[in-house]
């Protein structure tokens, strides 16, 4: 650790931080948390920041009290305005046209000098991190120095900051300090990627201050409320009815509709609507009166209907009668139930529930508090799509949804310009949590449409509406890419898949016909649902990116399946996004809870590179043991997708055998499906004679469920029944 400053200097360093902390008490109400981090001691320390403006340097200098020297570029400190700040004691420059300007960085660390480094290396002109340059991991893990990681909040707001617009004098700004981190190891790569993969754990150290900073324990009700109110007329919700709310709308309609749901009996409330903003609006106005919304699918027929509302022990229903004409619904579903029409809600809204509600937008009192611990009780009940056995009830609280919500924002730049265009249906977690919840979090827009099936329709309000941020699977992709015009994607920055593999054919066209990279992200409804994501910053093919910070994995070997030295194998996960638990499934529960002491096992066979990037193998479930081999029938899938056609599709199934105990067979609707060929296109793609199917069966229309993927439950039924 440095030491030996004089008398003037120190004196000069008291006054300075003396004033400087009175200006951003005064001016910015700064907010710092985490002091308690600051080392007492070190040999070598690195603090990392993300840079949002010119007066990152400032803040830390002033709230970290140390002697640290502030890593600078060459070029900029030779400006005229900025040299003064640029060019004296506290800072040290670096050529970065010149490599060997790092050996003198090198030297400064290893004589004790803590360093501060923005390893963006410049101030963002998003407001999320930019790329990482690789000469502050070289650095790093050349000389072993701790990391002290920092984020700083909101400084992009600030007039020193480059946002293009609504920059304020007195912008709040806050500064969180993380814990000390370890020296970088990278020993295990190969040294021509140490470097790189040294910036990927800056990257990722990055990201987790990013989350920590961000979360906060709260309710959507109370999030809701907060947000509306200080963003105001912005649009906030639109869709194909011509119906369009502002925020301060969004929570004048939440408060009216939550205030006329409340008085029916019951503390779970079911909704039976499309993808509508009345649907996003009745689900906020339940969390504003603490009401939890149960979100019933619609598309997965009447039996599974029925077994979801006893499930939940619903007593109310809010639905809407257009609705159940349209999706050919029998009102006597509900029998024993109270049924609750949108169109007698909105006929029931008088001028007084209306001024009611103004008053509660200025005076929310009880409504925007929370009481200890109940941002961990349940927001909303969802269900599991019922792929591999009965739909499961997923209870996930408030504090599962926000936390997903920024471990996801902490990798992917979503700022208030954003558009998203969400097809995806809302009683699903991905449709939910990311079209309807993340906009309000962002202050941006979010239109949504009622089916991601019109393929024709959705790349034309996307073309419209100039959206720029689509969500789907890999079906719903696949059938947008084949109507739309090649300009119909023109605004947008990120298309992701989810649910299920993203095909090769689905990613070259849209790279080839738009020009835009498709994200693959992976995800499950008890974790609200992301796990994993690619993004601009870290992407690699194939994968579904990394687990998000804040999580904790651990792969699990499954006996049959090569481990390749503890890579593969089953996913369990960890973290504040994980559900409350199941709805009245106490042997779930227990496995979950007791048993695996909180670690959910995701079913999801995995396999995890060095550098963190995961690869889905397949489910367990969809494994089948042949011959003393397990086979993933995913795998098998995905090898003969689109071999018949874009439009043909393909279910690879194992039924009973006598010799080898179980045996593949191809389920598809393509009539004049050959077995030979089959197996030519296998064996061109390196896989055994185990994996060839020994029967096609087909089918005119395989079963699918609300995603787009196969109802392997009803397909096995089929293929078993008796001809």
């Amino acid at each position: 650790m440095r030491t030996g400053r004089s008398f003037l200097q120190a004196l000069f360093e008291v006054t300075a931080r003396a004033v400087f902390k009175t200006y951003f008490r005064l001016v910015h109400r700064i907010r710092v948390e985490g002091r308690e981090n600051l080392p007492r001691s070190f040999d070598k320390l690195i603090i990392i920041s993300n840079h949002a403006s010119l007066l990152d340097g400032i803040i830390l200098w002033t709230y970290l009290d140390m002697d640290i020297k502030i890593l600078v570029n060459r070029g900029r400190a030779r400006e005229l305005l900025l040299r003064p700040f640029m060019q004296n004691r506290y800072t040290v420059q670096i050529d970065t046209l010149n490599p060997y300007s790092l050996k003198g960085i090198i030297d400064e660390v290893n004589r004790g000098t803590p360093l501060l480094v923005f390893p963006e290396g410049r101030v963002t002109k998003t407001g999320n991190l930019m790329k990482i340059y690789e000469g502050t991991g070289f650095v790093a893990y050349k000389t072993d120095a701790a990391i002290l990681p920092a984020h700083l909040g909101n400084t992009y707001e600030t007039i020193f900051a480059k946002k293009p617009g609504g920059r304020k004098i007195f912008a709040p700004i806050s500064l969180t300090i993380g814990s000390v981190r370890p020296a970088i190891d990278v020993s295990r790569f190969q040294p021509h990627d140490r470097k790189r993969e040294a910036a990927r754990v800056i990257y990722d150290i990055l990201c987790e201050m990013f989350y920590e900073a961000h979360y906060r324990p709260s309710t959507l009700g109370r999030e809701f409320i907060r947000i509306c109110r200080k963003t105001g007329g912005k649009t906030l919700y639109k869709d194909t009815t011509g119906t369009e709310v502002s925020y301060r709308k969004a929570l004048l309609g939440g408060l009216v509709l939550g205030r006329k749901l409340s008085v029916h009996g019951g503390k779970k409330t079911g909704v039976l609507l499309p993808n509508l903003v009345a649907t996003a609006l009745v689900i906020m106005g339940l969390e504003i009166y603490r009401k939890v919304p149960v979100l019933l699918n619609y598309s997965s027929g009447q039996k599974s209907l029925r077994h979801a509302m006893e499930l939940a022990d619903l007593e109310v229903v809010v639905t809407s009668r257009a609705f159940l004409e349209r999706v050919k619904i029998d009102p006597g579903l509900f029998v024993n139930r109270k049924v609750i029409y949108l169109e007698d809600l909105r006929a029931g809204i008088r001028a007084g529930d209306r001024l009611a509600a103004m008053m509660k937008i200025l005076f929310p009192g009880r409504l925007a508090r929370i009481v200890p611990e109940e941002h961990r009780e349940p927001a909303v009940i969802l269900f599991t799509s019922g792929s591999e056995g009965v739909p499961k009830g997923v209870c996930l609280s408030h504090e599962n949804i926000i936390a997903n919500i920024w471990q996801s924002l902490s990798r992917v730049d979503v700022g208030a310009d954003d558009y998203f265009l969400n097809a995806l249906p809302i009683f699903h977690s991905f449709g939910l949590t990311i079209g309807v919840f993340l906009p309000l979090f962002t202050g941006a827009r979010s239109f949504l449409y009622i089916s991601p099936l019109h393929y024709r329709i959705v790349p034309e309000i996307a073309y419209e509406e100039g959206c720029t941020i689509l969500m789907g699977t890999n079906v719903f992709l696949n059938g947008y890419s084949r109507k739309a015009h090649p300009y119909d994607f023109y605004s947008m920055r990120y298309i992701f898949c989810g649910a299920e593999a993203l095909s090769e054919a689905v990613f070259e066209r849209y790279a080839k016909v738009f020009g835009i990279r498709v994200m693959s992200g992976y995800g499950v409804t008890e974790c609200a649902p992301i796990v994993c994501m690619n993004s601009a910053l870290e992407y690699k093919y194939g994968t579904v990116g990394k687990v998000l910070p804040g999580m904790q994995y651990k792969v699990v070997p499954v006996g049959g399946i090569d481990s390749k030295e503890g890579h593969v194998g089953r996913l369990l996960v960890k973290g504040r996004n994980l559900m409350v638990g199941y709805l009245k499934n106490e042997a779930a529960n227990h496995k979950y809870l007791v048993e695996d002491d909180g670690w959910y096992d995701t079913g999801d066979i995995v396999e995890v590179d060095e550098s963190g990037f995961v690869k889905i193998v397949g489910r367990l479930k969809r494994f089948s043991k042949i011959g003393g081999e397990m086979i993933s029938l995913t795998a098998v899938e995905e090898a003969l997708a689109g071999i018949f056609g874009e439009r043909r599709d393909v279910a690879v199934m194992a039924v009973a055998d006598e010799q080898k105990g179980e045996r593949l067979v191809l389920v598809t609707n393509t009539r004049d499906a050959d077995l030979k060929k089959v197996r030519e296109v296998l064996r061109e793609k390196g896989y055994s004679d185990l994996t060839f199917p020994r029967q096609i069966i087909y089918m005119k229309e395989l079963p699918k469920l609300g995603t787009g993927k196969p109802d392997y439950v009803k397909l096995k039924e089929l293929i078993a029944a008796p001809e």
